[in-house]
Order: structure tokens, then C-alpha cells, then sequence
């Protein structure tokens, strides 16, 4: 029995504002820890005075919950007032704290009964009463009940992240990862005390701000890791003991974010801990510790450690079964190296490992006092016997022991058999995974964004301030339960339908998996997807929303803001470069559980290996969202349909959303997913009026025609703004360099953009600032102007124009560029759009014919018949999908579906079978990156600008700073490029000589090479 001191503290009002969450007053389900500890603090008159060593358990009840709406006053980076500004404010009402301090009973008896400073439950405005009496506390375990408990303690209840202890400057924060259950829970919780009615009692670790840094590290001798030679002073290299904590601590999060696995072992999760927990325990030789400076001077080792880790799995574990020794071996010799293929391969290492006496040569002398402290402590925190003392001989025999039987189990690294590879390349996954969180000290967000500001109340409360309602196809979507395909017009709200299908599936999966589901958001074009993540972080928080492409950190940069405006333009440059990069590497580290992303990025789970396995297991009993599935041509889009098929297996929900969806890729969807994964399609109501916002005409003339350019003329000379979208750079450059000059004239300076992909990177980003300013959905009133461009502004830029002359082009693009024209239904009638035949000729001097030399001439040709049927009419985008069916359904179609099916198949095959899961896949990688992504380069005259961006370096800047800020002087290149300009060994990045105007773009490149010329008129 144990003696505690029971704190009762009412409040008739209370929140507790979520810190994930910017510019959203969102409250905690239950107060944080640091709050009860500062509550606490003010009893017994500040920190100083309050014992480092208090320890306390908490347990809380709230009878209601509200909204009410507050005035903010905020403050500009200089301290001046800004405009004030009204927001929503949540508040839990009739509350009640309880809790339990077991240490010190006698000072905060006295220090309730009268305290130095008035009690606040949260904001400083809600006051709290409190009450005490002496309780005493039984052994064994009790109900979970209403208490607040680290998140290793229970499954039961929500996942919740929050601020365990802040420093009194408030410039440090400890996070700590707990489960509530608002509603209260009978679980059963493993708890050593419990009160007389049950109720478990769980002490939570030191709430006061000095407790944690003043824990002792065990084995502080013992280094993982060297020193950051970025801190001053000087300090110690990490602790093998602090990185092993780390890494667990790092599973365990791990483990409540993907909860229960589908199909796996149900010891998969103990099995990747005591991984996490052993992965560095070969850290311990002294050649090791030399490598870390330990003592300095460093010096190189050049063994594998993961290899000597194997000695505390096989001693320490011993009482284990031998299968689960060897699932835990596994997943500590694979977190760093492939287990076969290639020269670092563990197999390759092992060939000079044939007998213990070479382990330890090999391995060189080993502290044995060191290696048996770490072992017992190895011991005491696996929950295993105390094990007997070893010496370095012992250690090498069970070293040896247990990799030749891990290596001959999966000899060349072939799976015993399908489930056991699966299983390996999530185990894989997770060791990776953890270690590196832990490596970075980069905290992974549990707190999921669309549960805890209650998505879909906000969005009705959002809509009925404009007299609006959901629409039934969103109202549908919300009620879905299974995987989902939407097809809506666009700028009918498919976004916020996708938002309440995940809401829903978001809940179910936690509730069924005891996890916290993230969602993945996909889009085919860097340019949506940063449009999305800007849209996501204004709904749900401005840092609960990662993304992830191979630009990321561009994003980040464009929307970064230095906190310091005393720092010049240099300074703040780099300073939110820095930023950026921290971020993006913390979106690439899984951090946030919303992400946007391309298909290509989560694609690379199938890889597997060490440089991918994460990937795969982060995305177990997740939410996916593929938004325009059609745009991907056939072999990367069975690839994604083929990982579907996985992700759903592996749990997943998989939703579908577009306005151009064809049957037959429904049906696709549908058959590759199974029998055992139901799809609904959503649609509107049969009786929904779909919209008619667009007038169609027909031209046989082409679209850089003499006679298509006085038409375009005649629209600018009208007032009106005006897309002009060509197949090919040649063309756009054409009509830019005839149409500009008027549309300047009658309109201004800024009223003509040329939009391509082949601009620097930091010139794309401003002409596409400088569209979205000038035609931007939300700009009013709408300004008359000129826009040429691409495809890629298919459906990369949320934009709106009046009128559209564009070139043809297979139907789903077309549709696409309606899209841009008209898109609110602003307009008092329907917009004209004007499509004007193509040229069809071969690429070369001979060949198949293509739509000026880009697009397939067959589902091109069909398009314009169909469109023929309607030129002069009215669209009424109810037909669209009709349309579609009807070339789908063609022999083209035919062809279109054997190459999705094939291309499918084989991702299946070559991939999904895991059938050597653990072995080198950097071929495959590379393969993959050249399949998916293109070259970049730099004109030779920006070579020097590069390099001094490339190089200069701040204190304390994120590594990869200088490389982002170089990154906006690169140039998308087609493939061939490659071969037209010279490879820069320094800079690693390829050097054109070429022609480069700041509003026309890459024109020309100089080459003496014999393999070709730069092709504008081909290349999109």
C-alpha cells in the first residue's frame, strides 16, 4: 500500500489550446501535463519552490463542450497592434481535475489549503477551486477509467500529444505522447497502484521543467554518436543508453500511429521494440568508440556494428524462442545495410566472418566491463532475466551463432516464404524509421488535425455563414464506409467531399486499430500539390500539414517568414532557407500525419530496402486520396493501382477524386482492387443540374493560324481576360511574342505571362505568383489580361478566365483547360472556349503521327469528333463522362487497358511479392528516379550565382541550406539534355550553354554534342 495525496480542482469553465494548431482556437480533450504542473507551481509559489522529484498521476472529467466567439488582438513581428480579429473558441465546461501526488504529501497538503497564487485550470482567466484529502493506494491493476496515461500503457482511447513540462522563460517544451479516453474507458491498465474504487493510477514521469534535464544517462562512457560540432561549448557525444531510449520511445509512437497490423504476427510489434532497443548495442567495441572521438582524436573503424549487435540479441534474449530471436536479429542487422546484393551487403561482410576467432579479430578489443553494464541493462529494460557475465569470446561465438543462422534462413536473402517477406520489410521499416527519428530528434505529431478541429462541424458552420449547405454528393461522401470513387463537376466541392470521406475512415481506423491514421493527399503536378498543402495548412494548421516531393523544400521557403526583421535581406534569406530545409527534412522523417504528395513518393514503399522500407509501414492503415487519377499515362498508372491494392491490404482506405472519370477506369480500379475491397462510386443526384458555364466552337484553323491570333486580338481589345494554352513551348512562344505587345498596351506592363516548364525554378515561382494576382479565383473585380501557356497549367493553378482559345488535345485534357475558364460561374453566360485543330505529323522523319508532335493523333482525333457533335452549343458537363466512356470504349481504349493491366501485373510481380525484401535495391532506385523523374541543369552564366549560394554558409544553418537556395537557379531538362551540356563534378550538377530570357524561358541550348539538339517544339 501506498500513502498519496488526492487533489480534486473543479472549474466551471476550462481550455486548453492545442499548440499544433495555428490560428485555430482548438482545445485539448484534457489539460496537458505542464499545465497541471504549473497549477501546481503557482500553489506553492514558483518553481524554485516546488521539488524537481514531484511525482503525480491525473485522472479528468468534463460534463460539456462549447463554442463561443472571441475577439483577438494580435501583434505584428514589432510588437504593433494589427487588425483585430474574431475566432471560434472551444471550451470543456462543469470540469474536473483529480489528482494523485505520491511524494511530498506534507508540503502540498499545505501548500492547497493556502496557496501563494490563484489557481487557474488553463487560460489565466479560468479560475479553478481545489480540494485534498489522504487517500491510500493499492498494488495491481485497475480500470483506465478518466486518466490520463503515457501512451505505452494503454490502447484504449485517443492518441494525444501535448506539452509534458515547458521552461519558465518558456523557450524549451517536452512533448510527451499520452491516451485519453474522454468518454471514460473499463480497460484494464497494468498499473502498479490503483485507488479503492478501482481506478488505475499511473504516475506520469517528472513534470517540473528541471526533472528530465536533470535525469541521470546510464553508461555515459558508452557514445552512439559523436558530437555536434555546431554546439558551443563543446559537449559529449550522445549516450549509446539516451539513443537506445530514443529509438524505443520513437517505436512506441511508431506503433500507436500505425496500431494493429492486417495479416501480421501478433508479436510483430514486440519483435520491431526489442529491435529498436538492441539495433546500436554493437556500438560497444572500442574501435567504435574511437571512430566517435571517444576518446579524440576520432579515427576510422570501417566494421558493420549492426553485425556485433547480434551478440546482445542471442546472450541476452536467450530465454526467447529461437524464431523470435532470429525476427528480432533480423531487424537489427538490416537498419543500415542490405542483407545481400551488392559490396556493403551484410552476406559480402560475412564472408570474412567464417568463425567466431574472425568475429573477434574482426571486431577488435571490446571493454568487457562496459559490454556486461550494457547487457544487464539491455536486460532490465527488455523485461528479461539478468544475464550471466560474458567475455569477448563469448560475445564473438554468439555474434557468429546467430548470423550464420539468419543468413542461411534467407539464403541470398530469399524469403522462407510470402508472408515472412512482407513481414521482414515492415520490420525493416520500422528500425529504419525509428532510428532515424530518433538520430534527428525530430518528434513525430500524433494529435491527428482532422479529429481534433472537428472538421466536419467547422465546414458546416463555414458554409451556412454564406447561406450555403453541403452538397448532397459531400453529404454522401461523409457517409461512405467503404473505398470511394467521386466524380463531380469541378468547383463542386470534391476537395471538402474527400476531407469528410477521410474524416470518416480517419475515426474508423483509429477506433478499429487502436492507431492514429495518417492521410496522404496525391496529386500528379508539383504545382497542385503545393496549391493543396497551402489550402490543407489554412484549414487545419499551418504546421500539421507536411509535404513531400522532390521540391518540398521549395515549398517551405516560399512560405516561410523570418520571425527577425532586424536581420538584412541576406540574413533573412538564408534564415528561412534553413527553416525550410528543417522542415522538409522533418516531412521526409514523417512527422506530420497529412501530407501531400506525389503517387511517385509513396510508390517507393514497394522498393523496400533501407532506404524505402519506412515508406512502406508509415503508409499501413492509412488514408489515401488520389486526386486526377486520369492524368497518369497507362504504365504509371497500373503501378499505382497495382500499390493500391497493397496499401489496401495493408489496411488502408483508398479514395478516388475527379470530374473526368471514365468507366472504364472505374471498372479498372475496381478489379484491381479485388473482391474483398468494395469501391462506391458518389456521384450527384440523377436530378442534380449539372453546370453549364462553357460555350463550345470548333476551328480548323491552328492555333498560331493568322486568323486565330486576330480572334484572340479582338478578345483582349473586348476587356477580357484570355487563356491561350498550346501543346508545345514553340507555339506558346509564337503566340506570346505576337499577342504580348497589344495586351501590354491596352492592359499594362503586368497583363502578359508566358507560362512553360522550362523557366529557372525561381522565375516559374513568380510569373506563377504573378497569375494567381492577376487571375486568381478569388480576385475582384477580374481584370482583363493574357495568359499563354502549356499544360501545365492544366490543373496546376487555381485560376479564372474568361475566355479560352487552346489547341487540341486528347478529351481529358481539354477538359481540363475548360476548367480554367469560368470556373465560379462568375460570368452571366457561358464563356466561350475555342478549340482549334492540331497538326499531325511525326516526331522525326518517320513514325506515328502526334498532335503537334506531343500527344497519341488517335484519342486526339476522337476527341474532335465528338466535340464536332457540339460545336456551337452549350456543354453540359453531365455529358462529359458519356464522352469519355465513348473513347475508352475504342480500340484505343482496348489498347489503354492491356497496358495498364501489364504494367499493373508486372509491379505485382517484381515488387509486391517480397520475395527478397532486405536485399540492395539501389539499381531499382535508380531505375525508378530516372523512370519518374526528369534532369535539371543551370546556365552556364548563373554557374557562379549557384555556387556562391551552393557554399556560403551561416551560423548554425540546416544542412542542404545552401543547396535550396541554389536550387531556384535549376532548369527542368528533358532526358537527352544530358548528353548538351557538361556535368559540373564540384557542383554535381549538369551546365548548359543556352539561350535564357527572364519572361520567355530556356530558348535554345548550344551544343557540339553529336546525339541532338534541344526540341522546344516536342517537349511540353
Amino acid at each position: 500500500m501506498t500513502a498519496a495525496l488526492e487533489i480534486t480542482v473543479t472549474a466551471p469553465v476550462a481550455s486548453f489550446r492545442n499548440p499544433l494548431y495555428s490560428g485555430v482556437q482548438v482545445t485539448l480533450p484534457c489539460p496537458p501535463p505542464s499545465t497541471v504542473a504549473g497549477l501546481l507551481a503557482a500553489a506553492v509559489g514558483g518553481w524554485d519552490r516546488m521539488p524537481a522529484d514531484t511525482r503525480i498521476a491525473m485522472a479528468f472529467t468534463a460534463r460539456g463542450k462549447g463554442v463561443d466567439l472571441e475577439t483577438f488582438h494580435p501583434l505584428d513581428a514589432e510588437g504593433k497592434r494589427r487588425e483585430a480579429t474574431p475566432k471560434d473558441h472551444e471550451f470543456l465546461a462543469d470540469t474536473t481535475l483529480t489528482v494523485w501526488v505520491l511524494n511530498h504529501l506534507d508540503l502540498w497538503e499545505r501548500a492547497l489549503r493556502r496557496p501563494v497564487w490563484p489557481l487557474r485550470l488553463g487560460r489565466s482567466q479560468d479560475l479553478a477551486s481545489a480540494r485534498t484529502r489522504r487517500i491510500t493506494l493499492h498494488e495491481g491493476a485497475g480500470s483506465q477509467g478518466h486518466a490520463l496515461l503515457p501512451v505505452e500503457a494503454s490502447t484504449s482511447g485517443m492518441q494525444v500529444r501535448m506539452p509534458h513540462a515547458i521552461s519558465p522563460d518558456r523557450s524549451r517544451v517536452q512533448w510527451g505522447t499520452y491516451r485519453y479516453a474522454p468518454k471514460g474507458s473499463a480497460a484494464k491498465v497494468d498499473s502498479s497502484l490503483r485507488t479503492d474504487g478501482g481506478q488505475a493510477v499511473v504516475p506520469l514521469p517528472p513534470v517540473h521543467p528541471r526533472a528530465r534535464a536533470e535525469e541521470q544517462v546510464e553508461l555515459p562512457h558508452i557514445w552512439a554518436k559523436s558530437p555536434d560540432k555546431r554546439i558551443r561549448p563543446p559537449q559529449l557525444g550522445e549516450a549509446l543508453t539516451t539513443h537506445l531510449q530514443a529509438t524505443t520511445r520513437a517505436l512506441d509512437l511508431l506503433r500507436a500511429r500505425v496500431g494493429a497490423l492486417p495479416g501480421m504476427d501478433e508479436r510483430f510489434w514486440t519483435w520491431a521494440r526489442l529491435a529498436c532497443l538492441f539495433h546500436d548495442a554493437g556500438k560497444i567495441p572500442n574501435g567504435f568508440q574511437t571512430m566517435v572521438g571517444n576518446p579524440p582524436p576520432a579515427q576510422p573503424w570501417g566494421k558493420r556494428h549492426e553485425i556485433y549487435s547480434l551478440a546482445f540479441v542471442e546472450h541476452v534474449l536467450a530465454p526467447l524462442p529461437e524464431e523470435e530471436r532470429t525476427w528480432v536479429g533480423l531487424g537489427v542487422l538490416t537498419h543500415h545495410r542490405p542483407l545481400a546484393g551488392g559490396e556493403g551487403s551484410i552476406r559480402n561482410e560475412q564472408r570474412t566472418l567464417t568463425d567466431p576467432q574472425q568475429v573477434q579479430d574482426s571486431f577488435g578489443p571490446v571493454d568487457t566491463a562496459s559490454a556486461n553494464a550494457l547487457a544487464t541493462w539491455l536486460a532490465a529494460r527488455a523485461s528479461a532475466p539478468a544475464p550471466a557475465p560474458v567475455d569477448q569470446t563469448d560475445l564473438a561465438q554468439a555474434t557468429h551463432r546467430m548470423l550464420d543462422r539468419i543468413l542461411k534462413e534467407w539464403e541470398h536473402g530469399e524469403s522462407p516464404d510470402e508472408r515472412a517477406g512482407l513481414t521482414a520489410a515492415l520490420l525493416q521499416g520500422a528500425v529504419t524509421l525509428t532510428d532515424h527519428v530518433a538520430s534527428a530528434h525530430s518528434p513525430l505529431l500524433t494529435d491527428h488535425p482532422l479529429l481534433g478541429a472537428d472538421y466536419p462541424r467547422r465546414l458546416r458552420l463555414e458554409l451556412a455563414g454564406k447561406g450555403n449547405s453541403a452538397y448532397p454528393h459531400q453529404e454522401r461522401a461523409e457517409t461512405t464506409t467503404t473505398h470511394m470513387v467521386l466524380r463531380a463537376p469541378t468547383g463542386q466541392g470534391k476537395t471538402e467531399a474527400a476531407l469528410l470521406w477521410s474524416h470518416t475512415h480517419t475515426r474508423d481506423l483509429a477506433a478499429g486499430t487502436g492507431g492514429t491514421p495518417r492521410l496522404f493527399y496525391s496529386l500528379p503536378y508539383l504545382a497542385s500539390i503545393n496549391a493543396m498543402a497551402t489550402r490543407l495548412r489554412q484549414v487545419l494548421g499551418q504546421d500539421q500539414v507536411g509535404v513531400v516531393h522532390s521540391r518540398a523544400a521549395s515549398f517551405y521557403l516560399s512560405t516561410a517568414s523570418c520571425d527577425d526583421h532586424q536581420l538584412g535581406d541576406a540574413g533573412q534569406e538564408r534564415q528561412r532557407a534553413s527553416r525550410a530545409v528543417a522542415q522538409a527534412n522533418a516531412s521526409r522523417l514523417f512527422r506530420e500525419l497529412v501530407r501531400v504528395t506525389t503517387p511517385y513518393q509513396l510508390l517507393r514503399g514497394a522498393l523496400g530496402g533501407t532506404a524505402h522500407a519506412a515508406t512502406l509501414i508509415d503508409s499501413a492503415n492509412s488514408v489515401f486520396v488520389f486526386d486526377e487519377l486520369h492524368a497518369y499515362e497507362p504504365v504509371r498508372l497500373g503501378m499505382i493501382l497495382a500499390m493500391m491494392r497493397q496499401w489496401a491490404d495493408l489496411g488502408g482506405r483508398i479514395g478516388v477524386i475527379s470530374a473526368t472519370l471514365p468507366d472504364r477506369l472505374l471498372d479498372t480500379i475496381r478489379t484491381t482492387l479485388g473482391e474483398n475491397h468494395r469501391v462506391e462510386l458518389v456521384e450527384p443526384d440523377a436530378d442534380y443540374a449539372w453546370p453549364r458555364r462553357h460555350r463550345l466552337h470548333l476551328r480548323q484553323e491552328h492555333l498560331t493560324d493568322p486568323t486565330s491570333v486576330e480572334q484572340i486580338r479582338d478578345a483582349l481589345r473586348a476587356g477580357q481576360s484570355v487563356a491561350v494554352i498550346a501543346n508545345n513551348v514553340a507555339d506558346a512562344w509564337n503566340l506570346y511574342d505576337q499577342l504580348a505587345p497589344l495586351a501590354k498596351e491596352l492592359h499594362g506592363d503586368d497583363a502578359a505571362l508566358l507560362l512553360h516548364s522550362r523557366f529557372r525554378t525561381g522565375d516559374r515561382s513568380r510569373i506563377e505568383k504573378a497569375i494567381r494576382d492577376r487571375f486568381g479565383t478569388k480576385v475582384t473585380p477580374r481584370r482583363p489580361g493574357l495568359l499563354v501557356a502549356t499544360q501545365v497549367v492544366e490543373v496546376s493553378l487555381d485560376v479564372d478566365f474568361d475566355v479560352l482559345h487552346t489547341s487540341a488535345a486528347p478529351l481529358e485534357a481539354l477538359l481540363q483547360r475548360f476548367g480554367r475558364v469560368n470556373r465560379v460561374g462568375a460570368l452571366e453566360g457561358p464563356a466561350p472556349v475555342i478549340v482549334h485543330q492540331a497538326h499531325y505529323a511525326p516526331r522525326g522523319r518517320s513514325g506515328p503521327e502526334f498532335a503537334d508532335k506531343v500527344y497519341d493523333a488517335e484519342p486526339t482525333k476522337l476527341s474532335w469528333d465528338i466535340l464536332a457533335r457540339d460545336d456551337g452549343q452549350e456543354l453540359d458537363e453531365r455529358l462529359f463522362t458519356t464522352w469519355l466512356d465513348e473513347i475508352y470504349t475504342s480500340s484505343w481504349g482496348d489498347a489503354w487497358q492491356a497496358q495498364v493491366e501489364e504494367s499493373a501485373a508486372n509491379f505485382q510481380d517484381y515488387f509486391l511479392g517480397f520475395e527478397q525484401p532486405l536485399n540492395d535495391t539501389s539499381e531499382l532506385s535508380k531505375a525508378f528516379d530516372k523512370m519518374f523523374d526528369g534532369v535539371d541543369g543551370i546556365l552556364a552564366k548563373d554557374r557562379q550565382d549557384y555556387e556562391d549560394a551552393l557554399f556560403e554558409k551561416a551560423a548554425n544553418e540546416e544542412p542542404g541550406t545552401g543547396r535550396l537556395l541554389a536550387s531556384q537557379y535549376l532548369i527542368p531538362l528533358p532526358h537527352y539534355a544530358r548528353f548538351l551540356g557538361t556535368w559540373d563534378h564540384k557542383l554535381k550538377v549538369l551546365v548548359i550553354d543556352a539561350e535564357y530570357e527572364d519572361d520567355r524561358g530556356l530558348t535554345a541550348i548550344r551544343s557540339t554534342s553529336s546525339t541532338g539538339s534541344y526540341q522546344p517544339g516536342a517537349i511540353l
